[in-house]
């Protein structure tokens, strides 16, 4: 097999070959760079703590808990007039050219309404603009005749034509995984005042920890016995620290659902935006499948083009 597959090499044309060890090149260098992404997002899946949006942080989250619509009147599909929280749907017509034929997208349609998710300790608003979407529910199917959904009132076609239609589905009441960025709104930012109650606490533990012995003895980094000035000012902003800590988790506490809005969007620093109907840990094993699929593929290919040098080196 190996003279056969020399003989074969060593008669092709120079155009074709340099085609055939670039593409070869190109494709193994695309496998890797999709697999170690997809190893990538599974481990920051599986690492990522889940959080819980009554006491979650601002910032990069994981929130598990149950899809629901905004209001009693979901989305529908176009298609199916489901019931659903986010659809993506298509419709392609065949088209013929002699025996050559394909399909043409007649119309695609994305949904972009917001939804919920409930985690049990609260609730926050989705905005799956931009987001990778795991659908509940995908399906195709084909059909002749008119063109049904929200194109049938459009002629677009006599009724032989034969249409492809595709639909995925996130389903209200189902399991949802968000991983993405969580920010509150409407919450009180750190004005004046709230700069004037963290001020106040900070005095009031200084204060507390001067006539407590043991406390104050945390600071004596040199065990001298005796508090410098450096390590007062450490303690100064250790104290300033854990005021605004004892602060921020009062006005968390204190908050209601009537002046905080919680909503998970799109990441501005290029971390992953993932909506899944799929359990995290689901969707962190097929992603790992998947980058040990494209990764083995990456391996093949690069001892075929190996083969590719040792029996005709480029530009041979």
């Amino acid at each position: 097999m190996s003279d056969t597959f020399r003989d074969w090499l060593g008669g092709l044309d120079p155009g074709l070959y340099l085609v055939l060890w670039v593409g070869s090149l190109t494709l193994m260098l695309v496998c890797l760079v999709v697999g170690f992404r997809s190893l990538i997002r599974a481990r920051i899946i599986t690492h990522t703590p889940t959080a819980r949006l009554r006491s979650a942080a601002q910032g990069f989250n994981e929130i598990e808990g149950i899809g629901r619509a905004i209001d009693d009147h979901p989305l529908r599909s176009p298609l199916s007039l489901i019931p659903c929280l986010w659809f993506d749907t298509t419709i392609e017509r065949l088209e013929r050219n002699g025996k050559a034929q394909r399909w043409v997208t007649v119309e695609r349609r994305r949904s972009d309404a917001l939804f919920r998710i409930d985690d049990g300790s609260g609730e926050a608003f989705v905005d799956p603009d931009h987001a990778r979407i795991i659908p509940h529910s995908s399906r195709r199917w084909r059909e002749r005749g008119s063109p049904r959904g929200w194109m049938a009132a459009i002629p677009i076609g006599s009724g032989g034509n034969s249409y492809r239609y595709t639909e995925r589905l996130l389903f209200p009441d189902h399991p949802l995984y968000v991983l993405g960025w969580l920010e509150t709104r409407g919450h009180r930012n750190e004005g004046a005042g709230v700069r004037d109650v963290v001020e106040r606490r900070r005095l009031e533990l200084l204060r507390e920890w001067k006539v407590d012995k043991a406390l104050l003895q945390r600071f004596d980094l040199d065990g001298d016995g005796n508090i410098s000035e450096r390590e007062w000012a450490w303690a100064r902003r250790l104290a300033r620290a854990q005021a605004r800590k004892e602060v921020s988790e009062a006005e968390r506490e204190s908050a209601t659902g009537s002046n905080v809005v919680h909503l998970m969007h799109r990441p501005n620093n290029g971390n992953p935006f993932i909506i899944s109907g799929l359990s995290q840990g689901r969707l962190a094993q097929r992603k790992t499948i998947r980058a040990a699929g494209f990764i083995m593929t990456a391996l093949v290919l690069f001892v075929f083009w190996l083969m590719l040098q040792e029996m005709r080196p480029f530009p041979g």
